[in-house]
């Protein structure tokens, strides 16, 4: 597996960081993983890290400078506070880390890899790093590099992650609307039960949207299974305590495995990922490979996409660079499969 920077070169800080790796069966597949930790790599002058073969044994990786740790993992309690208190007391403030919960273990498709307690990406990520026996990793700040923060960053309003330079361009600021969020039919009671919820959770260490998605769809497509009498906050507060349990039953496993798990198991068509499909494969390699947020541009509108990777980057590309780059990235993905 490989932790790597965008194939554009950068002159200020990137949005996300692209992490390949090799399935049992030899094919190559990348996924994404953004916000602070990887503008925090890329600023200590981390631009990769490949982790090759699994460990034998439970393995915390630590970065300092040029010299890299293999310590062997002594934190038996996986919940999203244990964990980060745990590397922070061993590792010290002045670090940063990204770490495997309970989620993980429970091998959760919607299982988070969380960043220093507060933030986490999806996609399976933390399963990625699992399966390499590596429990997290945390690099000391050094401080290598000096990050030039380009107007765009301090001029936007509508950011919603920290790490995220350009922020996002066809949505709002505020949270995006799910089972979870604050109603205002909430009263006292109902508020505060949701932040129990909320909490249960986060320390558990899976995917809330994610998981909101996937309660979504099993009450609209499979509630002959479920039978989930509505989805207020007292049937909410008693599905998420099944999930986090320990032994929780299989359609809760499935539940905690995402949309697209259940869609593809009782083969139902839904309209998920509408928005995706109408966007050319081509421009979603592009935005990839330029280490950018789906977000952060308008994915079907080519120019826009060149005019924002030359505002990020100080450099003039025009579309037909693109277009060749394009060219570039579906001959290599041939090589390596």
């Amino acid at each position: 597996m490989i932790f790597t920077s965008s194939i554009i070169e950068y002159k200020n800080p990137i949005s996300k960081f692209i992490i390949m790796g090799k399935n049992n069966s030899g094919k190559i597949f990348y996924k994404n993983m953004g916000g602070d930790f990887s503008y925090f790599l890329k600023s200590n002058s981390y631009d990769g890290l490949v982790l090759l073969n699994k460990s034998d044994f439970p393995v915390e990786i630590y970065i300092d400078k040029d010299k890299i740790l293999f310590n062997e993992n002594s934190n038996k309690n996986y919940s999203n506070s244990s964990t980060f208190n745990y590397l922070r007391k061993k590792y010290g403030d002045n670090s940063s880390s990204i770490y495997i919960t309970n989620s993980t273990i429970k091998k959760d498709n919607l299982a988070r890899l969380v960043e220093d307690k507060y933030r986490g990406c999806s996609k399976n990520l933390s399963n990625l790093l699992y399966e390499k026996n590596v429990i997290s990793i945390s690099v000391k700040k050094n401080n290598l590099r000096k990050i030039n923060i380009p107007s765009i960053f301090k001029n936007n309003l509508n950011r919603q992650c920290d790490g995220c330079i350009l922020g996002c361009f066809d949505k709002k600021s505020h949270e995006k609307e799910n089972l979870f969020s604050i109603k205002n039919s909430y009263n006292d009671y109902d508020l505060e039960k949701l932040n129990k919820i909320k909490t249960r959770l986060d320390e558990y260490g899976i995917d809330i949207y994610g998981l909101s998605k996937s309660i979504e769809f099993s009450y609209k497509y499979l509630n002959h299974i479920y039978k989930f009498e509505n989805l207020n906050i007292d049937q909410l507060d008693n599905i998420t305590k099944k999930i986090v349990s320990d032994k929780k039953d299989e359609i809760y496993s499935d539940l905690a495995c995402g949309r697209k798990y259940l869609e593809k198991k009782y083969k139902i068509k839904s309209l998920s990922d509408k928005k995706r499909k109408n966007i050319p494969k081509d421009y979603l390699k592009i935005i990839d490979s330029a280490g950018m947020c789906l977000f952060a541009t308008n994915p079907k509108d080519l120019s826009n996409i060149v005019n924002t990777i030359n505002e990020l980057s100080n450099l003039n590309y025009s579309i037909d660079d693109v277009k060749n780059l394009i060219k570039e990235i579906g001959k290599l993905e041939s090589s390596l499969n």
